[in-house]
């Protein structure tokens, strides 16, 4: 029972802290969509899958070509999330530990992108990637 209540706990404090940090970034004038990231329509012709765990993503340098693409991250323990520096505004995956999922579509354009959690501490903990688009 303990142990549910920890969970229970982490989950809402994640929550309160996500609900925050959305708000502080509502209404920027940078002409972004203020309702956040929207999936391009298109098929995905690959799937990115990503494990975050404490504190670490794997794979943390990964290598894909340009288009549609599906990034799926799993969380192994901890709660994490998986955010681009500077790029892709508002795309944004979250997953609590114990193996939840979530995965969203990406129109991937030929660059080099840095992702990582940004959840308080886990980035400087070494919790941040690379991914190179050909």
């Amino acid at each position: 029972m303990s142990r549910r209540i920890h969970r229970i706990i982490a989950v809402c404090v994640f929550a309160l802290l996500a609900a925050v940090a959305f708000a502080a970034c509502g209404g920027g004038g940078d002409g972004g969509s203020a309702k956040g990231y929207v999936e391009p329509k298109g098929k995905s012709t690959a799937t990115i899958a990503i494990e975050a765990g404490n504190f670490y993503f794997k794979p943390n340098a990964i290598t894909a070509n340009a288009g549609i693409a599906t990034i799926a991250l799993t969380a192994k323990n901890g709660i994490h999330d998986l955010v681009f520096d500077g790029a892709y505004s508002g795309f944004t995956l979250e997953a609590d530990g114990g193996g939840g999922t979530q995965s969203k579509k990406i129109d991937l354009k030929p660059g080099k992108y840095t992702f990582y959690c940004s959840i308080t501490g886990h980035r400087a903990q070494g919790m941040e990637g690379t991914l190179t688009v050909k």
